[in-house]
């Protein structure tokens, strides 16, 4: 059971972070892009990769930014209509995971937090529930279980991350009201 929704990776600080270094260039493939990215105060979608596949992601605190990605997911996922982005109800769970099976191979889990009333809701019995603190009440989000296939939350130092979401349309739905 893993209640983080990213790879947890840690970055050995260099002698300039905390000195005014307030980003982190990441290489990424660029086929998997749009890339939802942390940024200084907040996080912010990139289009598609620099010519050198890489994109910068701003080193901020850690506190809030896992529910700020899934809002992000959740309001780009509805505009550009990934079809990842469901009601909170069983129809709706099931649609998140035949979703991300249907651009990732398993096993998957589902994140939800313990104040979200799921009565009346038939979770799948082959997913794998994990409870976390940082997702928001009347929401739930269906990830891989190997983290790494959705993106990276490097550690910096004493609480402060850089985050990268690369396969947000295909490896990541969430269910919410």
């Amino acid at each position: 059971m893993n209640p983080n929704l990213l790879d947890i990776v840690a970055l050995a600080p260099r002698g300039d972070v905390g000195r005014g270094v307030t980003l982190e260039e990441l290489q990424v493939n660029p086929e998997l892009a749009p890339f939802l990215i942390s940024s200084t105060r907040s996080v912010m979608w990139v289009p598609h990769a620099s010519r050198e596949n890489t994109v910068r992601a701003g080193i901020r605190k850690r506190e809030g930014i896992e529910a700020e990605l899934v809002a992000a997911v959740i309001d780009l996922g509805q505009e550009a209509q990934w079809g990842n982005v469901h009601e909170l109800t069983t129809e709706g769970v099931k649609a998140c995971v035949d979703h991300v099976r249907d651009y990732l191979e398993g096993p998957f889990e589902i994140i939800v937090s313990a104040d979200t009333d799921l009565e009346g809701i038939s979770l799948p019995e082959d997913i794998q529930r994990t409870e976390a603190q940082w997702i928001p009440t009347e929401c739930l989000v269906v990830v891989p279980v190997d983290r790494a296939n959705l993106g990276t939350l490097w550690v910096v130092g004493h609480q402060k991350v850089a985050a990268l979401v690369h396969n947000a349309s295909r490896g990541m739905a969430v269910a919410w009201r």
